[in-house]
This record gives structure tokens, C-alpha cells and sequence, in this order.
């Protein structure tokens, strides 16, 4: 017994670290970043404290760019601009961004959105390519009388490599504020996470051994 545990502890160091650079690579690919270029509405970067009739970075259609707590607004917490939907007065023609997926794979679609600033939009609607549709409500908001900016989470599964997203005001010159749009890969268990614990019972293992 003595023999066999002498040989294993001399290569549980080595264990531990084939182990951990198996890992790393399989917990690199889980933590998938954003797929949406500009998501947080930060480019181009204006004179505060807003700017109409803009085109975002990475997006097609254009807006308005309010700077975070313009008029007393509730801060959105994501970086210091958020985009209204409805450029200058106008009832807006949308906002779009084509985004490459891996077809047959999940993803989280997320952003936050308001309301308020006496226009007539009371609900944004969004979409996905064919994979997901639908719309929130922002009547019940008002980013100027300190309505917290709401969160909309979904899960999905891209049917092809390439789809637009949609954003589309149903009101004009207000109503439809939007930031931290996201669409990240999925969080799906991997074989590191069995591996992770297979290494912990071996872990196990040696403490058994070292108490015998």
C-alpha cells in the first residue's frame, strides 16, 4: 500500500495539471462573448446630451443617442449612451444588425429597453430571422420619472448561419429606448464539467490514501 500511494502521490501534481490544460480550452469555448457589434450603443460617441438622426456602429436604421442621466433619465447601468428608437420625431423605420450564427445551436437574446419622454410609442417589438418574434411594452415606463430600465431574456435555436435582428417602434418622437442588446451562445454543459468532477474524487482519492 505504501508503494502505491508514494506513486500516486508523486504524479497527482501531474494529474491535476493535465487535467486542468484539458479543461481550459472546452470552459474557453462556454464563455462565448457577444455576437451584436455595438450592442451597448456606444459608437459613435457623442456630444452629450443627445444627438438625433444617427446611424449606430454595426447597425442599419437610424435614431437618437441620449447620454446616461440626460434629464434626470434613469441610468440604464450600461456603458454611458442609450438609443431611442424614434429619431428625432419621427415613428422610426427600425433598427437592424445581420448576425452570423452556427445553425442548430442555442443562444440567450437579451436587451434592456424603457419608455417615457411624451411620445406616442408604447411597445417595441423585435425579431430574429424566423426563429423568434414577439414585442415588450413600454407604456407602463417613463425613463424621466424614475422607471427602472426593464430586462427581456429569451433562449433560441438559430435555423441558419445568417439572420437580422429587428427592433421596430410602434409610436412616434418617443417611447422606445433600448441598450445592452446581447446574444450570447447558450450555456451548455460540457464534458469538463464531468471532468471537474472526476478530478475532484480523485482529489478524494488521495486524501483517503494519505489518512490510511
Amino acid at each position: 500500500m505504501k508503494t502505491k500511494f508514494i506513486s500516486l502521490v508523486k504524479n497527482h501534481k501531474f494529474i491535476v495539471c493535465f487535467c486542468a490544460v484539458v479543461l481550459l480550452p472546452a470552459e474557453a469555448a462556454q464563455a462565448g462573448g457577444n455576437l451584436v457589434v455595438n450592442g451597448g450603443f456606444e459608437s459613435p460617441v457623442i456630444v452629450p446630451p443627445y444627438q438625433v438622426d444617427v446611424v449606430p456602429t454595426g447597425w442599419t436604421g437610424d435614431g437618437d443617442l441620449v447620454v446616461q442621466g440626460y434629464a434626470s433619465a434613469v441610468n440604464s447601468g450600461d456603458g454611458n449612451q442609450w438609443f431611442d428608437l424614434n429619431p428625432d420625431v419621427s415613428a422610426g423605420t427600425g433598427l437592424s444588425q445581420v448576425i452570423s450564427f452556427t445553425a442548430g445551436d442555442s443562444y440567450t437574446f437579451s436587451f434592456l429597453y424603457n419608455g417615457g419622454g411624451g411620445g406616442t410609442t408604447t411597445a417595441i417589438s423585435y425579431s430574429i430571422g424566423s426563429d423568434i418574434a414577439g414585442s415588450v411594452s413600454t407604456a407602463a415606463l417613463n425613463v424621466y420619472s424614475g422607471s427602472p430600465w426593464a430586462i427581456f431574456s429569451t433562449t433560441f435555436t438559430a435555423s441558419s448561419a445568417n439572420e437580422t435582428l429587428d427592433f421596430l417602434p410602434n409610436g412616434v418622437y418617443s417611447g422606445g429606448f433600448i441598450d445592452a442588446v446581447q446574444i450570447t451562445p447558450a450555456a451548455v454543459p460540457e464534458p469538463a464539467t464531468l471532468a471537474w468532477a472526476g478530478l475532484g474524487g480523485l482529489a478524494s482519492l488521495l486524501v483517503g490514501f494519505r489518512r490510511k
